[in-house]
Parts: structure tokens; C-alpha cells; sequence
């Protein structure tokens, strides 16, 4: 009887070891996304935004940018436009501005477009190499006098390698 009891317990036991164990090639069971480098969140903004760093990479890799800008309070009175611009160094050692990047007119609500005025996109990513040592910048400028709307903006870096 004592023969059986060790034997049933030493099997359950090695069950119980086995059950919960996967070959070494086996697909990981949540997807593996890439690292969040930098994030922003501007609401409510109603005055233009210098050139700011979003990241300083260490050393070169490539990166991806989701931003997204929306007016959150028109001004109907305005003639006046948002502009947001994006700068980053590739390994040409060039400066590579994305200017105008995203474009709103200050008088109606809603969502900044895209360059060449595509409405109703929501807001792009953008894939871009960074070169170590220099910085991923942002702006936001006004075309025309200042006015009463308001915008707000937000951004999510990552490195993809």
C-alpha cells in the first residue's frame, strides 16, 4: 500500500510539473510591442509651442511617431491656422523636417489634417531613422493673428530597432 501511495504522488507530481510547460519554440502567449520611448499629452493649448525635444536616442535606430492634434475650442472669428512640424537626423547627418505636418483652421472643431489638407484621417504615423545623439523635435506654429481657439495635441514614440 505505501508502494502505491509514493507512486501516485510522484506521478501527480511530475504531471503537475509538465502540465504547465510549453516547447521552447512555442508562440508567446501576449504579443511583444514595441518599447514606448517618449509620450505627450497638450490640452487645451492656445498659444503657439517652440521647438521642442521629444527623445534623444543614445545611439541610431528607427523609430515610429503617432501624433494626433484636434481643436477643442473654435474660434469662428479666425483666419488663422494650427501647424504642427516634426524634426528628426538621419544617417544622412541631414536635418529632415516634417513640416506641416498635421493643419487645422482654427475656426472649426475637430481634427487637425494631414499635409495636403486630406480631412478626416485622424492622426499619422510616421516611420523615421533617428541618428544617436540628436534630438526628435516638435512645433506647433500659428498662421495668421492669434485668435480665442484652443488645441490640443498628443504623441507616442517608439523604437522599433
Amino acid at each position: 500500500m505505501y508502494k502505491s501511495i509514493c507512486a501516485t504522488v510522484v506521478l501527480l507530481t511530475a504531471f503537475a510539473f509538465m502540465s504547465g510547460s510549453r516547447s521552447a519554440d512555442a508562440s508567446p502567449t501576449a504579443p511583444i510591442s514595441p518599447p514606448i520611448v517618449a509620450h505627450g499629452k497638450l490640452t487645451n493649448q492656445t498659444s503657439t509651442i517652440p521647438t521642442i525635444t521629444i527623445f534623444t536616442p543614445a545611439q541610431t535606430g528607427l523609430y515610429r511617431l503617432s501624433i494626433y492634434a484636434t481643436i477643442s475650442k473654435p474660434d469662428p472669428g479666425s483666419g488663422s491656422d494650427w501647424i504642427v512640424n516634426v524634426g528628426y537626423t538621419d544617417d544622412s547627418g541631414q536635418g529632415q523636417p516634417l513640416g506641416d505636418l498635421l493643419y487645422a483652421y482654427n475656426a472649426y472643431p475637430g481634427e487637425f489634417s494631414i499635409q495636403n489638407f486630406i480631412e478626416g484621417t485622424g492622426g499619422p504615423t510616421v516611420t523615421l531613422e533617428a541618428e544617436g545623439g540628436t534630438p526628435i523635435t516638435y512645433s506647433v506654429t500659428e498662421n495668421g493673428p492669434p485668435d480665442n481657439s484652443a488645441y490640443s495635441l498628443y504623441y507616442t514614440l517608439e523604437r522599433l530597432e
